[in-house]
């Protein structure tokens, strides 16, 4: 399903906090939004949730203003996977990913036994099929992240938007789940803070700088060294196609220590 988002601002506040942020995402594309901290990722993510509504522009999802649907419209054509969990409910983590067939029930409907084939499917993708009567508040956060991607996988939206899905998760679950994920066939829009994932596994990234759309397009194309070093103050060289990042700091003083850096992945800011 297509995604257009047509000169989004988002004003937070007083402040606008995305200013101007137009992209169009076609069916089955994944899109990657990086940036630095605070530069807008989020918000713009939010807005294709409807947890954000823009102070200017429009987000539509399949030709409708995302605005115009009701609730349950919506959460048919966008699934959400966050990076902050909440673990407030009281559920185990059958009763959690079995949540994201709400929007397929009446209200009060019965759960069907497709519903439970989705669900099923679902925690085996992710691999959590074995902590099924595990209560989430008692799972690592890495554990709740695969969690809340299964949710997300049970709901069968089009659309699929994920917000640093990578937090929490060890080097090896980061890749399964951007492999996942890549699988699905869907639309996905994902707010990443690791460059080496998003040039791997996304067809295009967005580059976000203080609210701004500054760059878009391959991987390969769009993050150049000075690129990176302009929006994110580091250092890089940059290796093979897909491109693969090493990073070092910028060097402030004579004498700075000549050592490769790695981006910090369990980061749970935008």
């Amino acid at each position: 399903m297509r995604v257009e988002i047509e000169g989004v601002t988002v004003t937070l506040g007083g402040r606008d906090v995305v200013r101007d942020a137009s992209l169009v995402v076609e069916p089955g594309e994944i899109i990657g939004l990086v940036g630095p901290n605070g530069s807008g990722k989020s918000s713009l993510l939010r807005t294709l949730y409807r947890a954000v509504r823009p102070s200017a522009g429009a987000v539509r999802v399949g030709g409708d203003d995302m605005l115009t649907l009701s609730t349950r419209e919506a959460a048919r054509r966008v699934a959400v996977m966050l990076q902050d969990p909440s673990t407030e409910f009281d559920l185990d983590v059958y009763e959690t990913v079995l949540l994201g067939r709400g929007p397929h029930h009446a209200t009060f409907g019965r759960d069907t036994a497709e519903d439970v084939a989705i669900v099923e499917e679902a925690m085996r993708r992710t691999e959590v099929d074995d902590l099924a009567d595990r209560m989430v508040a008692t799972l690592s956060g890495g554990q709740r992240q695969r969690v809340m991607l299964a949710r997300a996988l049970a709901q069968r939206s089009p659309v699929l938007v994920l917000d640093e899905p990578s937090n929490h998760l060890d080097i090896s679950h980061q890749h399964d789940l951007m492999s996942t994920v890549r699988g699905l066939g869907r639309t996905v829009v994902a707010a990443l803070h690791d460059l080496n994932l998003a040039a791997q596994y996304c067809d295009r990234v967005v580059v976000l700088a203080a609210g701004r759309v500054v760059a878009h397009g391959a991987p390969g194309v769009v993050l150049t060294p000075d690129l990176v070093r302009t929006t994110f103050a580091i250092d890089v060289q940059v290796l093979g196609d897909p491109p693969v990042f090493a990073f070092r700091p910028l060097a402030r003083a004579a004498g700075t220590p000549d050592r490769i850096t790695v981006p910090r992945a369990e980061s749970t800011h935008p």
